[in-house]
């Protein structure tokens, strides 16, 4: 098979070509021996075309986040065995069933033989490894605890899942619940009433108001059904495109955080996603700044961006971090703060922000089931009120006329 190369000599010479091996690996040995250092080796199939790449389409990502995490904890298996990095790639690509995760995996080997360093090599793949993987694994290697740097972003990976998990649940559960009384809703107007309806069609009796106006929906329901749905699926597009455009985010964000019971979740858990991985960057050794700017990246609410933003400006020019979380306390609570302040102050930063991600991870899953026990019961009891109701608008010129025969 054919290799396009791109790279440069000991003379610092750029160089490309192409040379034939049988895999990318063989490929790059045979470019040492050239005695050229490549920053770029694909195989070329017939026609241009890199079959090589097509190993790495998939439908999703390369690896979900549980996958990374096995990955990582495996990695640092290794690594505490005292396996070279070379050789730990070597074996986790061998065992990886995923063909496009396992490409990567290769490819980050080939380019650590090829000189580059394990940082170097990762960065090559943003959209399995993020900035704040990198950080941790590039602390790790300058400061040679690469392997405790693996286990604090397993532990970080882990947590983080379990609490989108949750989170994700409790905004989940709710909207299937409404998608479903919809839906009986819907059946009922357009599908029950309308054949209870032709009884009374048929009698040509006087209905009552309230029967008649029921009556009216559902018939209004049937006609322009297609249309409602029609909408309903522009709107749910539309709104899920618009909620990706950064303007949009900017001004909704804000009131997201304001919703009852939903923005305290909202708030919470950003808290605990900040605190935790704050403190699991400073712990390893990274920079304050380089760490705020990754947890900037990290978060979703253009407002608590933006707070970050800015307390990361100020801490720039010499103020603390507590000073600038501070000054939005509607964001960051008092005790958030003062806890921020004293790990500053007695430079155990990275323990207290631990402590505050406890804390909130607590207090999300109390916010999740304070959610929970409050939106299931409202809905239940708002769709049967509504049913309840459809029925007795039906049934009602029955009762009426049962009295009027009775009476008669």
């Amino acid at each position: 098979m054919k290799f396009k190369y791109v790279g440069t000599t000991r003379q610092r010479e750029e160089v490309q070509g192409t040379l034939d091996a049988q895999d990318e690996v063989e490929a790059r040995m045979k470019l040492r021996a050239m005695q050229i250092r490549p920053s770029y080796v694909g195989g070329v199939g017939i026609g241009g075309i890199n079959f090589e790449k097509l190993n790495e389409i998939s439908f999703g990502p390369p690896v979900d986040l549980k996958g990374l995490l096995i990955f990582t904890k495996q990695f640092a298996s290794l690594i505490d065995a005292g396996v070279p990095v070379v050789q730990c790639f070597e074996i986790l690509s061998d065992q990886e069933k995923r063909p496009a995760f396992k490409n990567i995996l290769k490819r980050i080997k080939s380019d650590i033989e090829a000189g580059s360093s394990l940082t170097e090599a990762l960065k090559k793949h943003p959209k399995v490894f993020s900035n704040l993987y990198v950080s941790l694994i590039e602390a790790g290697e300058v400061s040679g605890t690469l392997e405790v740097n693996l286990r604090r972003i397993g532990k970080q990976f882990d947590k983080t899942d379990r609490i989108r998990a949750k989170v994700k649940g409790a905004m989940i559960y709710p909207v299937i619940t409404l998608v479903i009384s919809v839906g009986v809703l819907a059946f009922l107007l357009v599908k029950v009433i309308p054949e209870v309806s032709k009884l009374y069609g048929e009698s040509n009796a006087e209905l009552p108001e309230i029967t008649v106006q029921v009556l009216g929906v559902s018939t209004w329901m049937q006609t322009y059904y297609p249309y409602i749905v029609g909408i309903i699926f522009a709107l749910l597009v539309g709104g899920q495109a618009a909620w990706r455009v950064k303007s949009v985010r900017v001004v909704l964000d804000p009131l997201v955080l304001q919703l009852p019971l939903f923005g305290d979740l909202m708030k919470k858990s950003a808290i605990t996603r900040l605190a935790r991985t704050l403190s699991t960057l400073v712990s390893s050794g990274v920079p304050l700044l380089t760490a705020f700017e990754i947890c900037i990246n990290l978060m979703s609410n253009e407002s608590i961006k933006a707070v970050l933003a800015q307390t990361s400006s100020l801490v720039s020019e010499g103020k603390t971090m507590a000073h600038g979380l501070g000054l939005k306390k509607h964001i960051f609570p008092p005790m958030v703060v003062h806890m921020v302040s004293i790990g500053e102050v007695t430079g155990k930063l990275d323990e207290l922000l631990e402590k505050v991600a406890d804390i909130y991870e607590d207090e999300v899953d109390d916010a999740i089931t304070n959610l929970t026990t409050l939106i299931q019961p409202a809905l239940i009891i708002i769709v049967g009120l509504i049913i309840a109701f459809l029925l007795v608008a039906m049934y009602l010129p029955i009762f009426q006329l049962a009295d009027k025969v009775a009476g008669g």
